[in-house]
């Protein structure tokens, strides 16, 4: 197999642009061959633009694997830039029909080289289990994730395949999916001094500051933060980057922020696309501790869902939270939420 790698926004544009439809097209096979259905399949627009698009915040490395030409392998690492530059984010897949020939072992072992040689020691990584797969095995033995909440089936290819490459599964999270309409019917309205905001697109120039907080706090106030790197830098210049990227993909964002007077306690997010508009996909959700006990974290998700049933086309939203954030499962469960999907979240330290 012969490897190759490329690094977001220094490839030759006529290549990628001519080597896009080959990796829509094997990311595609990968995912009707995991069962997560039809809206898990790859977008254009984000493919393109993680080959294409550079930013000083963060970058992305792919390797192609290719057999006589034909892509067999494929593998990916997101890598921050200003802050935790010694983590990276994984994903590697091989094609269905060519499993079990060493081509996945192959392809890793040259990411985690590439990586290490960059200073890039604490690697992450995760697999999706849909739920009628994860069910069909209960009686088998499982693997407990490091957090001591939530179990995945030892027999599973992807569990046997990480667990055998030396990573650990550190955290299980729940993958949820909800209906717009039945979050957006219930009333959880408080009878408090909170306040909250919701808009489409752009953060407003006068919240740039309170999203960049609430931004930074995500990276170390959720379950299990710590064992995927340090605090975040964020700041109001670094929210204004974030939202180019979402437009340039063709991402809209809608957010619902709480204040308690202009002291902001907590926010969410939900993100769709120009080519898939009826699909939402659940990003950050955080309530900052001195602000819970509110049942903040339900009033915005509801307000929010709200706003993508008067001003989008989203007719569901899925989510994904740790199987430990017991309160967050419970505001979903309230929102409508059922369960569709469990990830196992890995992590490998390569000292």
């Amino acid at each position: 197999m012969e490897i190759t790698r490329i690094r977001s926004g220094h490839g030759n544009p006529a290549a990628i642009e001519a080597l896009i439809p080959e990796l829509l097209a094997f990311d595609t096979v990968i995912n009707r061959a995991s069962g997560l259905g039809e809206d898990f399949d790859p977008i254009p627009e984000e493919l393109r633009h993680s080959l294409t698009s550079r930013s000083e915040y963060r970058a992305t490395l792919t390797w192609i694997g290719r057999n006589h030409g034909d892509i067999v392998a494929r593998g990916t690492a997101d890598l921050r830039l200003t802050s935790n530059t010694d983590t990276a984010e994984l994903w590697c897949a091989v094609r269905p029909d060519l499993r079990r020939r060493g081509l996945g072992a192959a392809l890793l072992e040259q990411m985690e080289s590439d990586l290490a040689a960059d200073g890039r020691t604490a690697l992450s990584t995760y697999c999706e289990i849909p739920e009628s797969v994860r069910t069909a095995d209960l009686r088998g033995a499982h693997l407990a994730a490091e957090t001591g909440a939530g179990t995945l089936p030892v027999a599973l290819p992807e569990v046997s395949f990480l667990s055998a490459r030396g990573y650990g599964l550190a955290q299980i999270e729940r993958c949820s999916v909800a209906p717009t309409a039945t979050a957006a019917e219930l009333d959880l309205e408080g009878s408090d001094e909170y306040v909250i905001e919701t808009w489409l697109g752009p953060v407003p120039e006068n919240r740039l500051d309170h999203v960049a907080l609430l931004r930074r706090r995500m990276s170390t106030d959720v379950p299990g933060a710590e064992k995927y790197g340090g605090e975040e830098s964020w700041d109001a210049e670094r929210v204004r980057s974030s939202d180019a990227e979402k437009i340039a993909k063709g991402e809209t964002m809608a957010t619902a922020l709480a204040l308690l007077g202009d002291e902001p306690a907590g926010y969410t997010q939900v993100g769709f696309s120009a080519e898939q508009p009826e699909i939402g996909w659940q990003y950050g959700t955080l309530v900052i501790i001195d602000h819970r006990g509110h049942r903040l974290g339900a009033r915005l998700k509801i307000a929010n869902h709200r706003s993508l049933a008067e001003y989008s086309a989203v007719e569901r939203v899925y989510t994904w939270n740790a199987v430990e954030n017991s309160w967050m499962l419970a505001i979903n469960d309230q929102a409508g939420f059922a369960t569709w999907a469990w990830v196992g979240m890995w992590t490998k330290n390569l000292h």
